[in-house]
């Protein structure tokens, strides 16, 4: 089983929140432009891909859940949001374009949640994927927590997200994790 893309940040909205959010999130493209052109294009190369729009709250995580179109998906704690997506862990480290597109996402998601930063880490089998469980309800830690988890833990994060990515010639493994501040995107 392959890793695939993960990022967390922190998130402030109550129940009603969450459920405005939602109907912003799915019956304009004027709210949220970078999540549906992203969707747009994953749909566009997935052709099949039919699935609906949906919100429900996962009484065993204590968790909100919005799952979308092209795989899109959020899970919303009481503090943090995680965004995951079947982009594969690995092709977010090396290809520019799908750094990209994620990272869009992601600064979306930050400017509207008004959050400080983004914490990108694989969604399994990498030590920094530990901060998964933080975020249900017999943790339910903040965004905080889990980066102060990931310096204790994991060390500091690289400085490119590219660094994460380390060759081992037949195969290659995921070292670190990266908090995105966003600085390239704040000068454009």
């Amino acid at each position: 089983m392959g890793m695939d893309f993960t990022a967390y940040q922190a998130h402030y909205l109550d129940q009603a929140g969450i459920h405005q959010f939602f109907e912003d999130l799915t019956q304009t493209e004027l709210h949220f432009p970078a999540i549906h052109t992203f969707i747009q294009e994953i749909i566009r190369q997935n052709p099949t891909d039919n699935r609906e729009w949906r919100l429900f709250f996962d009484d065993s995580t204590a968790t909100h859940v919005i799952s979308g179109p092209g795989g899109f998906g959020l899970t919303l704690s009481e503090k943090v949001c995680l965004f995951d997506h079947f982009i594969r862990w690995g092709a977010f480290l090396v290809n520019h374009k799908a750094q990209l597109v994620l990272r869009n996402v992601c600064y979306e998601l930050k400017a509207f949640f008004k959050s400080s930063y983004v914490i990108y880490v694989p969604d399994n089998a990498a030590m920094e994927s530990v901060i998964m469980d933080f975020l249900w309800k017999d943790q339910n830690r903040d965004i905080g927590y889990m980066k102060d988890w990931l310096l204790k833990n994991c060390g500091m994060p690289k400085d490119k997200i590219r660094a994460i990515y380390k060759n081992q010639g037949q195969s290659w493994v995921s070292d670190g994790y990266y908090i995105d501040y966003f600085q390239d995107f704040k000068s454009l």
